[in-house]
C-alpha cells in the first residue's frame, strides 16, 4: 500500500512515494530543476501564479510514477505540505483572481502593525498568540484597500495548500492549523478570530469550510486524475503548512522537541503544550498538526527569510560557473572560523519577524580586497545564516524553551558540516540529520486518515538520524565571530530604526506644514471676505446718509437714521483692517510689517491686493473679492508693480510670495551687551 506526498514550495515542487507496509521511501523527485519564478513588481513584494504550482505538481506526479513504476491504483492516499501564509483569491467559478501573495512578501507589515495597536497588544497575544503582522489576513486587507475591484469578486480566500486541494478534488475547504497560520484562529476561545475579521472588515463567508488536518478532505476528480496520472477517487487525506509538516516528518510532535530547516528560508520550530507568545512578536505560534480541542500542541516558529536564498545567491552570483554546493563546502574548510573578519548579514529577503519586522537588507561588512577570497565569502555566508539561527534560538530560550537536540532533514543547508557544526558549537547542542523531507512526511501522514496507521505516532515511527553533528569548533573563536556579527546586526538595526524615525517625523512635519498652510489660507480668505462685506456695507451706509439728507418726511428720516445707526454700530472699517493686518502678520511672519517698512507709500487697497497675491489667488477670484472687474484687477496690478519698482521680466506674484520679514538685529550697544 503506497501513499504519495507533495511539498509545494516557492522554489520547487517535491513529490515522494512511501510504502506503508515497509515504512520505506520508494522514490522522490523534485520539479522543476530550476527555481520557480517569483514576481516582484515592487520592492518588498513577492508573488507567484498558483496555476504554475498546479502545472508543476502534475508534471512531478507523472515523472514520479514513471520513475517508480508503481501503478496508480496502488496509491491509496495523498498528503499535502505547502508554503505557509500565502494568499490565493478565487471567484465563484473557482478562478484565480490575481497572483498569489506568498510568504516572503512584506507589503502588509504596516497594516498588521496598525491592527496590533488598534485591537490591542494584550488581546492579540492572549487570543491569537501573535501580532496580526504580515500574515494572510493582513494581506487580504491590503487587497481590500488597494484592489477593491478584485476584492469585490472574491468568493473564498485560500492558502496555497487549499488551492492545490481544490485543484485535486474540486472541494473548497481549509484546516484549523491553516487558519492559525493566517492569524484567523482564536486560541483562547478555540474558534474563528471574529474580532480580527471584524476589524479588517472581512466577511466570515470568505472563509472556507474547516476540515480536520488528518481526514478525507476530498477525492481526486476525473480532470485532476487525467492531468496527474493518478486514479480518480484517490482520497486527499492530509494537509499542513510546510514547517509543521517538516516537524512531523522528523517525528517532532511532543513538547520540547525541535525541528529546523534552512532551504529558501530558515526556520527553528519547537513544540509546547500550552499557549506561549513572544511579547515582541519575533517568534510566532501556530497550531501544530496534532493540535486538538482537548490537547494544546502549539508550534513556536522562528523564521529567517534571508537564509537559503542568501546562500543560493552566493552560489549563482559569486561562485564559479558549474560549482556545486559540495564544491563550495570543500573550499570553505580551508578558511578558519570567523572568515578572517568578513561578516555577512543575510537579511535580504524582505521584512524579518525576528528583527521585529524590520527590513534591513543584506550586508557584506569588513570586506578587504587584498585579503578575502571567494572561499571567505562562502564561509561568511554560511556563518551569517548560522549566527541568525543562534540568535533566534536565544530568543526561544528567553521565552522559556530549552534546546538540547535539533532534528533536521538532509536536503538543505544542514548538509554543510560547517554550517551545522557552527550552530551546534554555539548552542552546545546536538543536530540530528534524518534522511527524509517534507514530501515523505506528507506521504506518511496520508496513511493516518486512510486508516493504514492507527495514529500519527505510528505513521512516523522508525525515524532515526543517520548523522549527528556535535560541537566541534573552537568555542572561543566561534563566540568571537558571533559577537562581531551580533554587534554589526545591532548597528544596522539601530541605523534602520533611526532612518525610519527620521522619515516618520519628516512626513509628519510635512503634513503638519501643509495642514497649517491650508488653515492659514482658509482663515485669511475668511477675514478678507469679511473686509469685502464691510466695504460693501460702508458703500451702502454712505448711500443711506445721502438719502436721509434728501428726504423731507420726518418718518422716513427717522427710519433712515435708525438704519444708519445700526450700520455704524456694526461697521468699524479702519479697526477691522488693522486687526486683519495684525492677524495676517502673525500667520505670514510679519508680511505687512515688511511691506510697510520697505514700501511705505502703498495704499490700503494695494496692501489688500498684496495679501491676495500672497495666497496665489487668480485675477478672477480677486475681482470677485474686491467687487471690481478683472480688467480693474489688472490695472491695480500694473500700478502696484510701478510702486514696487519691479523690472518688466519680474513676476509680481512670485515677488510677493517670496517676501520674508527679517527683523533687524538689535544694536548691542543699546542692549547692554559688551562690545569688544
Amino acid at each position: 500500500m503506497y501513499f504519495i506526498g507533495y511539498d509545494i514550495g516557492s522554489s520547487t515542487i517535491k513529490a515522494a512515494l512511501f510504502d506503508g507496509n515497509t515504512h520505506r521511501e520508494v522514490c522522490r523527485i523534485q520539479y522543476p530543476d530550476t527555481e520557480m519564478e517569483v514576481i516582484a513588481r515592487q520592492r518588498g513584494w513577492a508573488e507567484q501564479q498558483p496555476d504554475m504550482w498546479w502545472m508543476y505538481l502534475c508534471m512531478a506526479t507523472r515523472k514520479l510514477l514513471a520513475k517508480s513504476q508503481i501503478p496508480a491504483e496502488n496509491i491509496k492516499g495523498i498528503g499535502l505540505s505547502y508554503q505557509m501564509h500565502g494568499l490565493v483569491l478565487i471567484d465563484k467559478a473557482q478562478q484565480v483572481l490575481r497572483p498569489a501573495i506568498i510568504w516572503c512578501d512584506s507589503r502588509a507589515v504596516n497594516i498588521g502593525k496598525q491592527a496590533f495597536e488598534d485591537i490591542g497588544k494584550t488581546y492579540c497575544l492572549e487570543h491569537l498568540l501573535n501580532s496580526p503582522g504580515n500574515f494572510t489576513a493582513s494581506r487580504l486587507r491590503w487587497v481590500q484597500d488597494n484592489e477593491p475591484d478584485i476584492y469585490r469578486q472574491i468568493h473564498k480566500i485560500l492558502l496555497p495548500g487549499d488551492f492545490i486541494a481544490l485543484k485535486l478534488t474540486g472541494e473548497v475547504n481549509t484546516t484549523l492549523a491553516g487558519l492559525s497560520e493566517a492569524i484567523c484562529w482564536d486560541f483562547k476561545e478555540r474558534r474563528l478570530a471574529y474580532e480580527l475579521l471584524q476589524y479588517y472588515d472581512i466577511s466570515e463567508s470568505l472563509i472556507p469550510e474547516i476540515v480536520p488536518t488528518f481526514s478525507i478532505q476530498g477525492r481526486l476528480t476525473q480532470e485532476a486524475a487525467a492531468m496527474t496520472g493518478l486514479l480518480p477517487g484517490t482520497p486527499l487525506c492530509y494537509r499542513a503548512g510546510d514547517q509543521p509538516n517538516h516537524a512531523l516528518s522528523l517525528n517532532v510532535l511532543r513538547p520540547n522537541e525541535f525541528a529546523a530547516t534552512s532551504s529558501a528560508s530558515g526556520v527553528v520550530y519547537g513544540i509546547v503544550n500550552r499557549p506561549v507568545y513572544d511579547v515582541n512578536s519575533r517568534i510566532n505560534a501556530f497550531a501544530h498538526v496534532n493540535y486538538q480541542a482537548n490537547q494544546d500542541r502549539i508550534g513556536m516558529l522562528l523564521c529567517i527569510n534571508g537564509a537559503g536564498n542568501q546562500y543560493s545567491w552566493i552560489k549563482h552570483q559569486i561562485a564559479h560557473t558549474g560549482q556545486s554546493y559540495q564544491d563550495m563546502e570543500r573550499i570553505v574548510k580551508d578558511i578558519s572560523v570567523g572568515s578572517d573578519g568578513l561578516c555577512i548579514l543575510p537579511f535580504g529577503n524582505g521584512a524579518e519577524r525576528m528583527l521585529e519586522n524590520r527590513n534591513i537588507n543584506a550586508h557584506v561588512l569588513n570586506l578587504q580586497f587584498n585579503r578575502h577570497t571567494r572561499a571567505h565569502m562562502y564561509r561568511a555566508a554560511l556563518e551569517g545564516v548560522a549566527f541568525s539561527f543562534v540568535s533566534g534560538v536565544n530568543i526561544l530560550k528567553q521565552i522559556g524553551l530549552d534546546v538540547g537536540v535539533i532534528r533536521v532533514s538532509n536536503d538543505d543547508m544542514f548538509r554543510s558540516e560547517t554550517f551545522a557544526c557552527t550552530i551546534a558549537t554555539l548552542l552546545d547542542c546536538q543536530i540530528e540529520v534524518v534522511e527524509t523531507n517534507g514530501a515523505v512526511g506528507a506521504a506518511r501522514a496520508a496513511g493516518v486518515a486512510q486508516g493504514h496507521f492507527a495514529n500519527v505516532e505510528e505513521a512516523v515511527s522508525g525515524i532515526h538520524p543517520h548523522t549527528i553533528h556535535e560541537p566541534g569548533f573552537d568555542i572561543a573563536l566561534c563566540q568571537q565571530a558571533y559577537n562581531l556579527w551580533l554587534a554589526n546586526l545591532q548597528k544596522m538595526t539601530q541605523e534602520y530604526s533611526s532612518t525610519r524615525n527620521n522619515q516618520f517625523y519628516k512626513v509628519k512635519y510635512d503634513n503638519l506644514q501643509q495642514d497649517l498652510l491650508e488653515k492659514e489660507k482658509a482663515l485669511t480668505m475668511s477675514s478678507l471676505r469679511q473686509l469685502t462685506q464691510q466695504s460693501l456695507l460702508k458703500e451702502s451706509l454712505d448711500a443711506l446718509q445721502v438719502l436721509r439728507k434728501q428726504t423731507r418726511s420726518s418718518d422716513e428720516s427717522r427710519y433712515f437714521q435708525e438704519l444708519v445707526r445700526k450700520l455704524e454700530h456694526q461697521l468699524k472699517v479702519d479697526k477691522s483692517w488693522e486687526e486683519f493686518m495684525s492677524s495676517f502678520d502673525l500667520l505670514q511672519s510679519g508680511f505687512f510689517q515688511h511691506l510697510k517698512e520697505s514700501f511705505p507709500h502703498l495704499s490700503a487697497d494695494e496692501l489688500k491686493l498684496c495679501a491676495y497675491l500672497r495666497m496665489d489667488m487668480a485675477s478672477k477670484d480677486i475681482a470677485e473679492q474686491l467687487n471690481i472687474s478683472v480688467r480693474g484687477v489688472e490695472t491695480r496690478r500694473y500700478r502696484l508693480r510701478k510702486k514696487l519698482n519691479l523690472a518688466a521680466q519680474a513676476n509680481l506674484t512670485e515677488f510677493i510670495q517670496n517676501l520674508n520679514y527679517q527683523p533687524a538685529s538689535p544694536d548691542p550697544r543699546r542692549s547692554g551687551v559688551e562690545v569688544a
